[in-house]
This record gives structure tokens, C-alpha cells and sequence, in this order.
């Protein structure tokens, strides 16, 4: 299999033969149990807006278009097969099965630290960015990076309320300026990654 794997400003993935994106893709997924490939593209607003999936050789399987989506951020796929995607610019997770039937949406309310004057919230950044799940077997946790809150939530996977969250705006240890991208180790560590330090 060929990968040549370069995101963001119109740099594509080619996957083995084909080059398949031409247009800001975000995310990969590599499914351990098949090798088949899931891939958010369209991080930029007039992207492809999809979900692409290929098999280990590279060969185009199928795509699907999440409902209500100017951007599809990211992606993840738990261990029973449920698709987790991003909506970013509308603060939820959308679920869906690996064919791509929907199968429910996961909101994720947030507020600003400080309110505007008007009373409005605005979007700083949207508040489904990056998404990991927890080590264990069930995967009962999701971490979700909110860059509108610049914080980590920590999600019931089976219920999707919020349980917890961490992290803050800040410079110093324990705090975000943009957080971006998110993964947890197999002791249950949490690492974030920053657009801007």
C-alpha cells in the first residue's frame, strides 16, 4: 500500500494508485480488524464535505455526506463499529455505521467563559474539533476537543452527556490557546495537540 499522507491548503492523500483528495482532509482512520481506510474530507468550508473509504490496497469503497455539515472535521471509529463524526460549526457529534446510515446525533451544549455584550454566543472555533475514545475494551469515554469552551469534554460514549472536562484558556500547564487535535494512550493519558502556541 502507498500512502503519501499531506494535509490542509489544498495538498492531497494518495492512497495506493488513486488520488482521491484534492481538498483539505482532516482525519484518518485505519480499521484494525480490516485495514479499510475512513477519512474526513473537507476541513475547509467548500470541500468535499464527506466521508471517504477506501480498502488497504487503496481501493475506493464508498463515501457518504453527513447530513448538515459545512465542514467535516473528524472522525474516529469505536471498537463496536459505530462512526463518530464532527460537525463542527453545529456542536455535536454525528454517529453513524460503517456503511454510512445514520444512527444519532450527540449535541454538545457550550457557553463562553465571558458573554458578549450583545448576549450572543459566538463560535470560536466550534465545539467538536477532535475526538479520542478511552482504552478500555467498552470505550466508555470519548475526550472531545471544544475550542469554543478551550476545553476537553470528557463524554458518556452511551449516553453522550458530558461528565467531565478539563483544561482552560491560558499559556501555562494545563491550559489551551487552540487546541486541535486529541489522542489517549493505553494507560488513559490524555494528549492535546495546539494550532498556535
Amino acid at each position: 500500500m502507498v500512502v503519501s499522507y499531506k494535509f490542509k491548503y489544498g495538498i492531497s492523500l494518495s492512497v495506493g494508485a488513486q488520488n482521491l483528495f484534492d481538498v483539505y482532509p482532516d482525519r484518518i482512520f485505519v480499521d484494525p480488524r480490516n485495514g479499510d481506510v475512513y477519512v474526513s474530507d473537507g476541513e475547509g468550508a467548500g470541500g468535499n464535505r464527506r466521508i471517504a473509504v477506501m480498502d488497504r490496497q487503496g481501493k475506493f469503497l464508498r463515501q457518504w455526506q453527513p447530513e448538515g455539515m459545512k465542514t467535516v472535521h473528524c472522525l474516529s471509529v469505536a471498537n463496536d463499529g459505530l462512526v463518530y463524526v464532527c460537525n463542527r460549526d453545529n456542536a455535536r457529534l454525528q454517529v453513524y455505521d460503517k456503511m454510512g446510515t445514520f444512527k444519532k446525533n450527540i449535541e454538545i451544549p457550550w457557553k463562553p467563559y465571558t458573554m458578549p455584550a450583545d448576549g450572543t454566543p459566538k463560535d470560536t472555533g466550534g465545539a467538536a474539533v477532535s475526538l479520542d475514545f478511552s482504552r478500555d475494551p467498552s470505550q466508555r469515554l470519548m475526550y472531545l476537543i471544544n475550542q469554543n469552551t478551550t476545553e476537553i469534554e470528557v463524554i458518556n460514549r452511551e449516553t453522550g452527556r458530558i461528565v467531565s472536562s478539563f483544561g482552560r484558556e491560558g499559556h501555562f500547564p494545563g491550559q489551551f490557546d487552540q487546541p486541535h487535535g486529541i489522542a489517549v494512550d493505553s494507560k488513559g493519558n490524555v494528549y492535546g495537540a495546539e494550532v498556535q502556541v
